[in-house]
């Protein structure tokens, strides 16, 4: 099941791939795909206290030995060797959209910029919802950031302020469930980069699977 899901997981993989590979049919795979679609266009907005919120964006880092090539570039600013996963999840802690490879040194807001997610997150929001994020992350249309504390705030904005990092506990949440379910993801031992991001975006579609009661 791991191995199917790490395919699946590969954006590298035709349906024909993972088809022949696992002798399934085409009907079923397309059963499996989309419950674990990510980003769904027809999430409806939940109870955060925030209007029209439907989602909250963060990175995490994923420690990793030292790479062999460029080393320094992976190095964090806390002072380990690791790779990003920019997630979005829900209110229910399950994983939307999920982007990993960039190295530890590069910064939220670049990360953020080069993927897919920021150029299609107002059809995602259906042009009317919005996603959460931390300071680290330009205010856009449909990310709603925090106001810059230089100490000249308004009663509202500084309520504001307070609403929203209450509201994103959930993605620290989402983290937590799935490092605790894969404990590999405290601490890679693979060499090979892509290696580690297939496997990294497996453990997603997993976890969400986890959080349907698949198993069950």
């Amino acid at each position: 099941m791991t191995v199917f899901l790490w395919f699946v997981a590969n954006e590298a993989a035709s349906y024909r791939d993972v088809s022949d590979r696992f002798n399934i049919s085409k009907s079923t795979l397309f059963k499996i795909v989309r419950r674990v679609t990510i980003f769904p266009s027809n999430l409806s907005p939940e109870a955060h206290n925030f209007p029209g919120v439907i989602g909250v964006i963060d990175g995490t880092h994923i420690k990793i030995d030292r790479p062999a090539d460029d080393p320094d570039s992976y190095l964090n600013r806390k002072h380990f060797y690791s790779i990003q996963a920019q997630v979005v999840c829900d209110h229910r802690r399950k994983i939307r959209d999920i982007f990993v490879g960039f190295p530890g040194s590069v910064h939220d807001s670049r990360v953020l910029r080069s993927s897919p997610v920021y150029e299609t997150l107002p059809e995602k929001c259906n042009g009317t919802y919005y996603i959460l994020g931390d300071s680290g992350y330009p205010c856009l249309r449909n990310l709603l950031t925090p106001f810059k504390d230089n100490g000249h705030l308004t009663r509202r904005q500084r309520n504001y302020n307070y609403v929203l990092s209450t509201n994103r506990y959930i993605i620290e949440h989402c983290f937590g469930i799935t490092k605790q379910k894969f404990r590999q993801l405290y601490h890679m031992k693979l060499k090979d980069i892509s290696l580690m991001v297939h496997l990294i975006r497996a453990c997603a579609v997993l976890c969400n699977l986890s959080l349907e009661n698949a198993f069950v």
